[in-house]
């Protein structure tokens, strides 16, 4: 069964790792690149990367970065009056050179994941939205700023007045991207944060297309209780003018899913959610046996 995810942050990685699990699924996620950043000289693609080590079963205790991680550089960059707000591990580093050096070189970050993931022994694909740059930018009281420093430096403590999506205009999917939505049984949208994580990718004229045109795509609500256990989904999503709670997250996507998963905590939402397929279950995947159990859910139903 062919199944296309489309997946940010961490909810996107341990759905992933569900999926992934799964007898029979040939997998591919499609990720976010509107958190790519340049930091310290270096390539950086949060999203892409906590994929890969969640599906490489290396993911930090927090959800992201590296299992065991040291820090040594980072600290030491404090010596020399270099902000090192970002954090970047020892292990991780690796990664990020690597990466760097081949898209100096010419290699395009789409061809740059399938290597790095291969690497891991990763059998799922996994790839960027689009090779093209993207940048998610935020507006803030104070005026606009770039995601990370919207989401790392300051905390995500501000108020999302706004968002745009720098290069989305003239942004290509990366190859295949559009052929395997478009040939796959299900597409299925990740519980990450619909506005700074999944717009992103639909920002791309010709995957959103994609998207809409599919007969089988199913979001699964990133909010539990109404609310989410980390992260500021259910501000951003206030803030920029969506309805509260499960309501927020359909009108986040309208017209482009099916259906629409939401925990047995929010199942009096189902009341305000008549026009589309709702499914009621436990949603919280922080452990891999229950994103598998969710995963099965969704490829079963």
């Amino acid at each position: 069964m062919s199944i296309v995810e489309l997946s940010g942050g961490v909810g996107g990685a341990r759905m992933a790792r569900g999926l992934a699990a799964l007898e029979d699924v040939d997998l591919t996620v499609i990720v976010n690149v509107g958190d790519d950043a340049a930091n310290h000289g270096l390539a950086i693609s949060p999203d892409l990367d906590t994929v890969v080590y969640t599906l490489a079963g290396l993911e930090g205790p927090q959800g992201w970065g590296r299992r065991e991680d040291t820090f040594a550089l980072n600290e030491e960059l404090a010596r020399f009056g270099v902000d090192n707000t970002f954090k970047l591990g020892d292990r991780d580093l690796a990664l990020k050179l690597y990466r760097t050096q081949a898209m100096a070189g010419g290699i395009a970050l789409s061809a740059v994941t399938e290597a790095v993931a291969r690497s891991f022994g990763i059998e799922s694909t996994v790839v960027p939205a689009t090779d093209d740059p993207l940048r998610t930018m935020v507006r803030i009281a104070e005026g606009w700023v770039t995601f990370q420093e919207y989401f790392v430096t300051r905390q995500h403590h501000d108020e999302v007045l706004e968002l745009r999506f720098d290069g989305a205009g003239s942004a290509r999917p990366a190859p295949g991207v559009v052929e395997r939505i478009q040939d796959a049984h299900l597409v299925i949208i990740a519980p990450s944060n619909p506005p700074l994580s999944i717009w992103p990718i639909l920002a791309i004229d010709d995957i959103r297309e994609a998207v809409a045109a599919h007969p089988a795509v199913i979001a699964v609500s990133p909010l539990i209780g109404g609310k989410t256990i980390k992260g500021p989904a259910d501000r951003v999503m206030t803030t920029l003018g969506l309805s509260p709670g499960n309501r927020g997250v359909a009108e986040a996507y309208e017209g482009l899913i099916d259906g629409l998963v939401i925990d047995t905590s929010d199942r009096d939402d189902v009341a305000f959610l008549d026009d589309i397929e709702i499914i009621v279950t436990d949603i919280l995947i922080k452990e891999p046996e229950a994103g598998v159990r969710l995963a099965a859910l969704l490829v079963g139903r």
